[in-house]
Formats: structure tokens, sequence, C-alpha cells
């Protein structure tokens, strides 16, 4: 394990730092909104700032954000050119559709000249049918 070479991480889709940072700071924000919202505002000596739904506020902005940023930095990664070669499980589903679509046009075009060959022969009267 010691001697395995490191992959680089791709800078910014690598990191996992700016997106907690991200993720962080929008909690921040939902946690003084929610406390200032639900307590009234700062001027208000009747009801004492309510912290408990500030940090509901707070866990809830950070995990829904963590995930969208995770998610969206996972639709832009593409994926390692290995996933495309070998068979079995692991072919390219590209070539078997190139494939698919080759035996089909294969197919139509045979259909087509056997429907020419057809129009094409004389067709012999039925008999019983002669010409009056």
């Amino acid at each position: 394990m010691a001697n395995s070479p490191k992959k680089p991480r791709g800078g910014f889709k690598g990191g996992i730092k700016v997106p907690l940072t991200f993720s962080f700071i929008v909690g921040i924000i939902a946690f003084v909104v929610a406390t200032m919202v639900s307590t009234g505002g700062l001027n208000n000596p009747d009801h004492p700032l309510r912290v408990d739904i500030g940090l509901i506020a707070f866990g809830i902005a950070f995990a829904a954000t963590l995930v969208v940023v995770a998610l969206l930095q996972l639709t832009g990664r593409e994926n390692p050119d290995h996933l495309s070669e070998g068979s079995g499980m692991n072919r390219s589903s590209e070539e078997l559709h190139r494939a698919a679509v080759a035996r089909a046009r294969e197919r139509m075009r045979r259909e087509r000249e056997e429907a020419q060959r057809a129009a094409e022969t004389p067709q012999t009267d039925a008999p019983g049918d002669e010409a009056r």
C-alpha cells in the first residue's frame, strides 16, 4: 500500500473543502435568519433568542446544501476509460448500439431488395384468368 501511486485530484472537482465551507456558510445564514425571525427581532424583550430553532435550521440547510453540491460534482465527473473496455458486464454500450443498428439496417436492405425483385419479376396469370 505504501508504494501505490497517488492519483491526482481534479482541483476544484476533487476537493471537499470548498463544498463544506459553502455548506457551512449557508447553514450560518439559515441559523441567523431563523433565530431572528423566530424571536421577533433583536429589540423584542418579551421573547428570548430561539437558538434551538436556529440550530435546527443550520442543520437542515447544511445537510441539504452539502447533498446538492455533492450531486452537482458527481454529474460533472467523467467516467474512467477502463469502464468502457472489455467484455461481459464491462462491454461498451455504444458498441452494442452500433451493432444493433447495423443489423437493423442490413435487415431493412435485404427486405427492400426482396421487394424490388418481387416487383421486377413478371407475374404469370393464374389459371382460369384468361384475357377476354
